[in-house]
């Protein structure tokens, strides 16, 4: 069982008197275009609010943005920071941010040390704020009310609830947070990896299975071709995924293998902060919308996601979809040899696992491949 980090009632209604004009009685992420860097900001029903991460934009080497984006929401200080790993894109704001905003309690983050100035800076500016986050620990937020926030920590420093992955790669060692509220669920994990290669360890194949179906998937490492594999989208099932990526970054996110994996999983949209540097957004699918913003009423059914310009969207709560587990009427059918999504550019052949991932509104079968699709990686021959 997790063990739970609680606040006192008393402090609760402190916090909320604090934030009356940042709460707006829903569960907010505010996902951040910090260029080629990670930020993101939750805020609770009742006003506490936490950071997941600040980084440094590489192209101005500036905070900036982040403060403005924090100053017009209304936030007056920070509850909390999840600091997934020490690379200066997730962690070089955190001290200017902190100057503007304090921090009225903790950062959790993988404990142990980090060569550079960068992690030096953030050490000092959160002095003995500093907490060394567990497996297995949550954080409720709003304790004591009808409608908790809870943050569950679910891997960092490779480990998850029942692997030890040993691995040297910063990436690796990433904390990966659950956020979930009523039936709603969201993941970020920083730039955990998905892959064994000489340079990275495969995280995210182990800790899939305990973050289990989500609404909207946080995407690793900015959806570095290292990130994003199979096994996790098969086991996550994500309905949506936020990609936090940079204009003429130099590493070419985001990637055409991480891009085809989340196209074949047929999530009904992938929302990117910037181009990037790597493969071109798909119409229809991928979305370029620069700050996003998540909310969930209270027991909702569905939360809404919007950007500047756009109607908000609209989106069910996969637990309010889920199906009736005593529903008799799921009489096995003859499977064809091909099957698609309507908004997907791959079919695949019927026995891979991505189609039973593609929602009944979406999916076409038949015994010839469709001739205005490619063939997926799953096709005997295919890409």
């Amino acid at each position: 069982m997790f063990k739970r980090w609680t606040l006192s009632v008393v402090l609760l209604c402190l916090g909320t008197l604090g934030f009356g004009q940042v709460a707006d009685g829903k569960l907010q992420i505010h996902h951040i275009d910090v260029g080629q860097g990670d930020g993101a900001v939750l805020v609770s029903p009742g006003g506490q609010v936490v950071l997941f991460d600040m980084g440094e934009d590489l192209r101005t080497k500036s905070c900036q943005g982040a403060i403005d984006y924090l100053d017009q929401m209304g936030v007056k200080q920070i509850d909390y920071i999840f600091i997934s790993h020490y690379h200066f894109d997730h962690i070089g704001c955190i001290p200017a941010v902190l100057k503007e905003f304090p921090l009225a309690h903790f950062a959790y983050d993988r404990g142990e040390s980090y060569p550079g100035a960068t992690f030096t800076a953030y050490k000092k500016a959160l002095g003995k704020k500093r907490k060394t986050a567990t497996v297995g620990q949550d954080l409720v937020l709003d304790p004591g009310s009808a409608h908790p926030v809870t943050l569950h920590v679910l891997a960092l420093d490779g480990q998850t609830k029942e692997t030890q992955v040993k691995t040297a790669n910063e990436n690796d060692l990433s904390v990966t947070v659950l956020v979930e509220f009523g039936g709603f669920r969201e993941e970020i994990g920083g730039d955990l990896s998905g892959d064994n290669t000489d340079m990275y360890e495969d995280i995210e194949t182990p800790v899939a299975k305990d973050v289990g179906e989500i609404d909207v998937y946080k995407v690793h490492h900015h959806c570095s071709s290292h990130s994003t594999n199979y096994t996790w989208l098969q086991a996550t099932r994500p309905t949506i995924a936020v990609i936090s990526t940079g204009d003429g970054n130099d590493y070419g996110h985001p990637t055409a293998e991480c891009l085809t994996r989340l196209h074949e999983a047929d999530l009904q949209k992938i929302y990117w902060t910037e181009v990037g540097a790597g493969q071109k957004p798909v119409a229809g699918i991928d979305v370029v919308s620069g700050d996003l913003t998540i909310e969930v009423p209270p027991e909702a059914k569905t939360y809404q996601v919007s950007y500047k310009g756009a109607t908000p969207a609209t989106y069910t709560v996969k637990a309010a979809a889920a199906p009736d587990k005593n529903d008799d009427n799921n009489t096995p059918v003859q499977v064809p040899k091909y099957a698609w999504s309507v908004k997907s550019s791959y079919y695949h052949e019927a026995n891979c696992p991505a189609v039973k991932r593609i929602s009944s509104a979406n999916l076409q079968t038949g015994d010839t491949p469709p001739a205005d699709k490619k063939p997926s990686s799953c096709v005997k021959g295919g890409s």
